[in-house]
């Protein structure tokens, strides 16, 4: 970033620099999606995007504290800046998540059990969510904010689900309940990623309006 730039192309700069991070987070739930169906993904390419992506996190960070030190924004332009760090922050851990609930699936041998807990499909909410959130950023869209934030209902009803059906399997013992564990373990970490969207959705709101009360 140079001097000649004025506070408006800072901000905007920050925001693709946003977006391209939250590309890598994008790219990193589809692998965890590949480790599922056994599509012949390396945990290292989780690994390798979780060290971009916390990479970027320290990049933005320091170009959003140039901004405040250097223009000293009001209003509008400090709350898009202060609301940056705090999603770079949300969109860090949930390239962590990704690496640990790629570590939990590993050591599921028995991947059945993921299907029949419906992990894909709360994989599928959470890239459905985090999509959405990036997009509401980039759109400045209040609406399309809020409706991440109804979104977290429907995977928090798909953990439920999912510990719902770990009881049963473990009262019937099923085959493969030995990885009830790591499954559970893995779902949380999703239900966390969602809650995660949900802070992204909240940020984007306080930007635009000012309302903390989301």
């Amino acid at each position: 970033m140079t001097f000649t730039l004025n506070i408006d192309e800072e901000i905007a700069s920050l925001k693709r620099d946003i977006v391209k991070m939250a590309s890598l987070c994008e790219k990193a739930l589809y692998g965890v999606s590949s480790l599922i169906d056994g599509e012949g993904k390396d945990i290292r390419d989780i690994q390798t995007l979780s060290d971009q992506i916390e990479k970027s996190e320290r990049e933005i960070e320091q170009e959003c504290m140039r901004v405040l030190l250097r223009r000293h924004p009001v209003a509008k332009d400090l709350r898009s800046v202060s609301a940056s760090l705090r999603i770079i922050t949300d969109l860090e851990r949930i390239g962590n998540n990704s690496l640990d609930l790629a570590e939990a699936i590993n050591y599921c041998e028995n991947r059945d059990i993921l299907h029949k807990i419906g992990l894909p499909k709360m994989i599928e909410e959470v890239s459905k969510m985090l999509s959405s959130s990036i997009d509401a950023f980039v759109m400045r869209n209040e609406e399309k904010a809020n409706n991440v934030i109804k979104e977290d209902d429907v995977l928090d009803s798909l953990f439920v689900s999912a510990k719902e059906q770990l009881i049963r399997m473990i009262k019937t013992s099923v085959d493969g309940i030995e990885e009830a564990p790591d499954a559970l373990l893995a779902a949380k970490y999703l239900e966390r990623m969602g809650d995660h969207c949900v802070n992204l959705s909240r940020q984007l709101i306080w930007s635009v309006s000012g309302d903390m009360n989301v």
